[in-house]
């Protein structure tokens, strides 16, 4: 039994020794590269850096942030709405592609997308309807509003950044000082 034990290990450093070898010889590699001038060769198989788009999406006005129920005090917020337009460079965009992500403060949270008119804490909805097989279809040069019920309460005053990125594009960047607007539920679109 010991034999096969130390056999093992034997088998371990030696697997550990050839990946020390080859990472080595890989990084010898690479300072030879940078003292040639720092260019890669042609055809080195790199590859390639896939930048996003501009953004699809415009903000259009403020954020407003309110408490979403009447036993919630003015200072504390835990629901946003805003609007977003489509900018009409590329037809239709998918709004229930986009992710939507809430940062104030030490706060963040990824939202998900609900299909309910209230959503529940943690996710956001838009005031546009879905069709048949779930899309979400905000038209070129159109608007619609989101609405977003924040999982935390934040404090009236705090300075909120909205995210809501398409798949490919860069975020469109909604942000602003939240002031607490009195009120218990979502506004009518």
């Amino acid at each position: 039994m010991g034999g096969s034990e130390a056999s093992t290990q034997l088998e371990l450093a030696a697997i550990f020794a050839a990946f020390v070898a080859v990472t080595t010889l890989f990084s010898f590699v690479s300072i030879g590269a940078n003292a040639l001038g720092g260019k890669i060769p042609e055809g080195a198989g790199v590859y390639p850096v896939l930048a996003a788009g501009e953004p699809r999406l415009a903000p259009v006005g403020d954020i407003i942030g309110y408490p979403s129920g009447p036993g919630l005090s003015g200072d504390r917020i835990d629901a946003l709405t805003f609007v977003i337009a489509n900018t009409g460079r590329e037809g239709a965009v998918d709004l229930s592609r986009a992710t939507v992500t809430v940062m104030a403060g030490n706060y963040l949270e990824v939202l998900t997308r609900s299909e309910d008119l209230h959503p529940e804490p943690g996710a956001w909805t838009t005031s546009l309807p879905g069709d048949s097989d779930g899309n979400v279809l905000l038209r070129a040069g159109e608007e619609c509003a989101i609405h977003i019920s924040l999982g935390h309460l934040i404090p009236a005053g705090e300075i909120v950044t909205v995210r809501v990125r398409l798949p490919g594009d860069r975020p469109c960047l909604i942000a602003g000082e939240i002031g607490a607007r009195q009120g218990g539920s979502f506004p009518e679109d």
